[in-house]
């Protein structure tokens, strides 16, 4: 064997007891390795390109040798990558439909953002983007049993198992759906409150669903726009981020005379009610709302605290270190001789 190919071996032999010596340190398997484990150590131990790869080389042909899959091959670094990734989007999933399950839909005004919240909640947790939500048009979305199921260019599922116990993706899109209906036959902001207060929509299932944005902006006082204008991208990623972190702001009830329907009569349309004509009284809140709502709260961060952003934070990290790793492997790696 020449010099240098004496050299090359005694180099090739050197990362393979790093790596010995860093996973037993580390209280991983070194044989065999993950690819998580791999891309970690690479992270942990920093080098040149021409270094990490002749470490990933070693590494995988000691694999190979022993019969095992070589934790650095394309394959299993692409395999683990979006492994990871589906983790965390699950994970996610389950935080924001535990949230959506947890927020006011009744009793109050702040159950009119409650239930608006909810569905981008729900949404953004069934991994659609804030841009596809924004975009996401009432008649594209339909519930199938429990579950909701989002056609057009999406073609999701939201699945009803799993759900936290008393509550559906599809009892989350109805109640914000009847919100949408109601306020597009009748919109006054007071007659809807009071509808919200006494949980007393009428049925309007027979009803044709009208186009129109899902995600609507909502006002301080609570009123809907009179046109159907959707919210932005980046005013649901605000919303749901709120959520998630638990800085949602307090949702008051607007003062007398603030009402969007104050100087405007209802219109009937196509919509029916025995009792269309409702006193215009201020809304009364429950005195117990608040306290349940913020008790609600707490409840749903205790149980996400320990999967919260920490988890996030690491999974991150990890799908960053095997990108880093499926990055660096994009030159030729060729695997040592046996020392």
């Amino acid at each position: 064997m020449s010099r240098s190919g004496a050299a090359s071996q005694a180099a090739y032999r050197y990362e393979l007891a790093l790596f010995v010596d860093w996973c037993a340190a580390a209280e991983v398997s070194a044989l065999p390795a993950s690819s998580v484990t791999l891309a970690e150590f690479l992270g942990e131990n920093p080098g040149s390109d021409a270094a990490q790869r002749r470490r990933v080389a070693a590494i995988d042909r000691r694999h190979r040798d022993a019969g095992c899959v070589a934790p650095g091959s394309v394959t299993s670094m692409r395999v683990a990558l979006d492994r990871a990734r589906a983790d965390r989007v699950a994970r996610r999933a389950a935080q924001d439909w535990l949230l959506a399950s947890a927020l006011p839909w009744s009793g109050s005004h702040a159950a009119l953002f409650g239930r608006r919240d909810a569905v981008l909640l729900l949404l953004a947790g069934a991994g659609l983007s804030y841009t596809a939500i924004a975009g996401l048009d009432r008649s594209e979305v339909a519930a199938d049993g429990g579950d909701l199921w989002v056609g057009g260019a999406h073609r999701v599922r939201v699945a009803a198992e799993g759900f936290p116990d008393g509550s559906s993706p599809a009892d989350i899109w109805a109640r914000w759906t009847q919100v949408l209906a109601f306020s597009d036959r009748y919109p006054s902001t007071m007659v809807l409150l009071k509808r919200l207060r006494d949980n007393s929509f009428p049925d309007m299932s027979g009803l044709e669903v009208r186009p129109g944005p899902v995600a609507v902006p909502i006002d301080r006082w609570g009123h809907l726009p009179f046109l159907p204008v959707s919210m932005t991208a980046a005013a649901i990623a605000g919303v749901v981020a709120a959520h998630r972190t638990g800085t949602v702001p307090s949702h008051i009830a607007a003062p007398a005379g603030r009402t969007r329907g104050a100087d405007n009569r209802e219109r009937q349309d196509d919509l029916i009610l025995t009792d269309a004509v409702v006193e215009q009284d201020s809304v009364v809140l429950d005195p117990g709302y608040y306290r349940r709502g913020v008790a609600d709260r707490r409840r749903s961060h205790a149980v996400l605290a320990d999967v919260g952003g920490l988890a996030d934070e690491v999974d991150e990290r990890i799908e960053a270190l095997l990108q880093r790793t499926l990055d660096l492997l994009g030159g030729a790696v060729e695997s040592p001789d046996p020392p």
